[in-house]
């Protein structure tokens, strides 16, 4: 799966599942991993089947909670929900893209200046990540930090590992500001 081969990842991922007895302690890990590999795909709904059976069987998993909670955020559905499972993963272990997410339901809840408070405590712990300096600067265009939101723009665009339809929206943004919300 960490070489991008999601396809061949499923299939033995599900081999696994079949051989493995389903109270075994890896099963919830498994769903989990096959999840990721079929979000990857685009198939939407066999992840989110994959996660949330990954959750009933293990509810304590603080990247399970990270990354169906941050995906439905995105997605712009069950945002109460995700921001309620949110909060559950950072009591589970503070990590700065749990804290990133955390941030980025808020602003889904047009609450900026909650969202700026996390966005910027998990750029502190991750500054070279774009896509987090990217949540932050949103969040700072959205309360009124102009400028500031402006420079942390520019700072991504020269971070190494962006990828071409951020920078594309980052440079959207620094010419017309935000023109919508997620």
């Amino acid at each position: 799966k960490d070489n991008d081969y999601y396809k061949k990842s499923i299939k033995f991922y599900s081999i696994a599942l079949k051989k493995i007895n389903e109270e075994h302690f890896l099963v919830p890990k498994i769903l989990y991993r096959r999840g990721t590999s079929y979000e990857r795909l685009g198939e939407w709904e066999n992840a989110e089947n994959d996660f949330l059976k990954s959750l009933e069987i293990n509810s304590e998993q603080a990247e399970v909670l990270n990354y169906l909670a941050y995906s439905w955020i995105d997605k712009g559905i069950n945002i109460e929900e995700g921001l309620e499972m949110l909060k559950k993963a950072i009591n589970l272990r503070e990590d700065g893209y749990i804290i990133d997410s955390l941030g980025w339901a808020y602003y889904a809840k047009e609450n900026y200046d909650e969202a700026k408070i996390f966005l910027q405590k998990a750029v502190e712990l991750l500054p070279n990540d774009p896509i987090i300096t990217d949540h932050y600067a949103d969040s700072l265009w959205m309360t009124k930090n102009i400028i500031q939101a402006r420079y942390l723009w520019n700072a991504v665009l020269k971070m190494e590992n962006v990828e071409e339809e951020l920078r594309k929206k980052i440079n959207h943004k620094l010419i017309f500001g935000i023109t919508k919300k997620i």
